[in-house]
This record gives structure tokens, C-alpha cells and sequence, in this order.
């Protein structure tokens, strides 16, 4: 196949920018590096660094299109910077998006796959939440991901660009950034690990849907080869609640932290309760998470243990 992937530095699109490769695929990836490591991107994709909401991507499209499959996942993430000023999320995840589209339709594009979110649910009624349910976001990152959905369905409908939207749990692993949904694995691990007390904002009973970053890419692969066209929609995660103090829990054992968390005041617009319902991704695709949560979050602290070591060995030899 021939696959551009928005977004192939950073932690998910980077993740599945080296299974496409490992597979054959003639990758291209584009990323504005604003969030993203060039480092991350494999070695045998092209790669240019380009804004997707700007003019430059039709460039893209015209040296190395048509494409087989396009998958957009260049998107800003950060939730709590959007609560205080929603543009520049607008600008990127809504008019960025938009101009995927367009240039994808107007090349000829086989397959459109769109990383959605659980945000666009909001604070769902029924747990675990199907893909029936009503789009409620709470935060300006959701009302975002739930306006680029909806241009989707439009292009898929209208404009002849067969789509899936795939609406991804809370997606943690090795590399993923502070600002990202999981985020709050990554830091719990670090300060841990650097035995540097976390904080915990709320009660930390709220709960997220933690899917681990090779199930998601498994996703992508089965939704690029087998979902049904022109629109398809599919919930990406467990449907398993976990809470903050249990994933807390669960890292202290693994890094051997015997400290309780700071508890800090609670953080506006964020989800209470989170759990998806992969019912239909499971009859449809035949996808099912494999990655325990105990197994996933071990990868995750075993890869910052590596990455501290050459800088304690640097350290210890002075």
C-alpha cells in the first residue's frame, strides 16, 4: 500500500509508521514537529515536515499521492491548554483535518482513517459507552475531534472518500507525551523512577479506559484492510474502567515507590468516568485487546529504566 500518515512523529502515528513499514508499505509521513521527534519516524518512510492545515500538504499529495490509505493523526492534545485558549486547537485538529480531507478527496485517496477520541462523548450516561451514544464533549479537545468526525461522515457520504473514525480510548505506552490523554503514566513512571513524589488532581477515583499503543496500531492495520465502506465508526479500547489510584497502585509496585501522591485540587474539564464499549470493532474486525494492563504499564517503566541508564552511567563517571 501506499500510506500517508498525518501526525508519524508523534507517539501513536510513529508506532504505526513502523508497522506499515515492517509490513512493505511505501510510507510517507508528515508532521509539523511542534509535538513530534523526528527520531521517531522510521527509517524507511519519507518524511516532511509540513503544517497540515497549511498549503504546503497539497505538494505532498501532488509528489507522492495517490495514496492506498491516508491516516490522519497529526492533532494537538493537550487538553488543559485548550480549556484556556480553544484557537489554536480549532486551528489544528478541526481546519487541519478539513484540509486532510479535501486533498485526500481531490487525490483520489482509497482510505481515510481518522483518529478520534473518547472525548466526544463527555461524561457519558452509560459505561461501558457504545458508539450510539449521544456526542456530548466536555472540553474543547473533544468538541474539536467530535466537528472533524462529522467532515468525515461528510466526505465519506458526499464526496466519494471511503472513512473510519476510530475513537481511541485513553492510548498509553513507552513513548507517549505528559500532554497526551495518558499522560498521566508517563509522569507517574518518571517521578517514580526519579523518586520525585506525583501528584494526583481530584480524589483519584476518576476512571479512564487505558488501551495500550500496540493494540491501537493492530486497530488501524485491521480498519485499513477490512472496514466496511463508505463510513465506518468503531470504539478502540477495553471497556475496563481503571482509576487514577489504581494505575498509581500499579506503578508504585513496578518501580518500587512506597510514598503515597500528593492530592491536589481537581482540573476543569475533564471526564469523571471513562470506558468504551469495542463490541462492534470485535464483531466487525475481529480486534480485541491483548495487552494486560499490568504487562503494558512493566513495557512502560522498563523503557524509562533504559533510557535514565545512560545518563546515571555518565553521571557515575565523573
Amino acid at each position: 500500500m501506499r500510506v500517508l500518515i498525518t501526525g508519524g512523529a508523534g507517539f501513536i502515528g510513529s508506532a504505526l509508521a513502523h508497522a506499515h513499514v515492517a509490513r512493505g508499505d511505501s510510507v510517507v509521513v508528515v508532521d509539523s514537529l511542534i509535538t513530534g521527534r523526528r527520531d521517531a519516524v522510521p527509517a524507511g518512510a519519507h518524511f516532511c515536515q509540513v503544517d497540515v492545515a497549511g498549503p504546503a500538504l497539497e505538494e505532498v499529495f501532488a509528489s507522492f499521492g495517490p495514496f492506498d490509505l491516508v491516516s490522519h493523526h497529526a492533532a494537538l492534545k493537550d487538553v488543559r491548554r485548550a480549556l484556556i485558549d480553544p484557537r489554536g486547537d480549532a486551528e489544528a485538529n478541526i481546519v487541519g483535518t478539513l484540509n486532510v480531507l479535501r486533498c485526500a478527496a481531490q487525490d483520489g485517496t482509497g482510505r481515510y482513517i481518522f483518529a478520534s477520541s473518547a472525548a466526544i462523548y463527555g461524561d457519558a450516561a452509560m459505561l461501558p459507552t457504545p458508539e450510539s451514544a449521544p456526542i456530548a464533549p466536555i472540553s474543547p479537545y473533544g468538541i474539536s475531534k467530535a466537528a472533524a468526525e462529522a467532515y468525515c461522515a461528510y466526505f465519506a457520504r458526499s464526496r466519494g472518500l471511503h472513512a473510519v473514525a476510530l475513537r481511541y480510548g485513553s492510548v498509553y505506552g513507552p513513548a507517549a507525551a505528559e500532554e497526551t490523554e495518558a499522560g498521566v503514566i508517563t509522569i507517574f513512571a518518571r517521578r517514580m523512577l526519579a523518586r520525585k513524589r506525583p501528584v494526583i488532581y481530584g480524589d483519584g477515583e476518576q476512571t479512564r479506559d487505558l488501551v495500550f499503543v500496540d493494540d491501537v496500531v493492530r486497530a488501524n492495520l485491521l480498519a485499513a484492510d477490512s472496514a466496511p465502506r463508505p463510513w465506518a465508526v468503531y470504539n478502540v479500547a477495553t471497556g475496563v474502567e481503571t482509576s487514577i489510584n489504581e494505575t498509581y497502585a500499579l506503578l508504585a509496585v513496578l518501580t518500587e515507590y512506597d510514598a503515597p501522591p500528593e492530592y491536589q485540587p481537581p482540573k476543569p474539564g475533564e471526564v469523571r468516568r471513562n470506558a468504551l464499549d469495542p463490541t462492534h470493532i470485535s464483531e466487525q474486525l475481529g480486534w480485541t485487546p491483548t495487552a494486560a494492563l499490568r504487562d503494558g504499564l512493566a513495557q512502560v517503566v522498563a523503557a524509562y529504566l533504559a533510557e535514565a541508564a545512560p545518563v546515571a552511567a555518565v553521571a557515575g563517571s565523573r
